[in-house]
């Protein structure tokens, strides 16, 4: 069954709310859930992309077009706050754990994951 735009659409903002929900709680079983909702976003636009009929989605789809790039600008939000919490708290944790070098500085982290989103 063929999606039109607007509820293709619609789907995906619902996906990137859920993110945001997920990224308010800050918790890393949020966290994983909202990796698993962008993800699903990120199919539904990849596959709307190729079979969504683009010239005759009419004006809710325009509506829904419209609301994605501030949804998508409050996830990207939180998710860059909730990683830089994350981050802060192993940096704390990893420098009480690991110690310090002879020269008095704290040890170097491994490299932190970051997490990419394109449509």
């Amino acid at each position: 069954m063929q999606t039109d735009v607007a509820s293709g659409l619609a789907a995906v903002r619902l996906e990137m709310e859920s993110a945001s929900r997920a990224l308010e709680l800050a918790s890393p079983e949020a966290l994983a859930g909202c990796e698993a909702a962008l993800g699903r976003a990120a199919a539904v636009l990849r596959q709307g992309h190729r079979e969504w009929d683009w010239k005759s989605a009419g004006v809710a789809a325009r509506a829904e077009a419209e609301r994605l790039p501030s949804v998508a600008r409050r996830a990207g939000r939180l998710l860059s706050s909730a990683c830089r919490y994350h981050e802060g708290w192993r940096r704390i944790l990893f420098s009480m754990a690991g110690g310090y070098s002879a020269r008095g500085e704290a040890v170097s982290l491994p490299a932190p994951r970051r997490i990419s989103l394109e449509a």
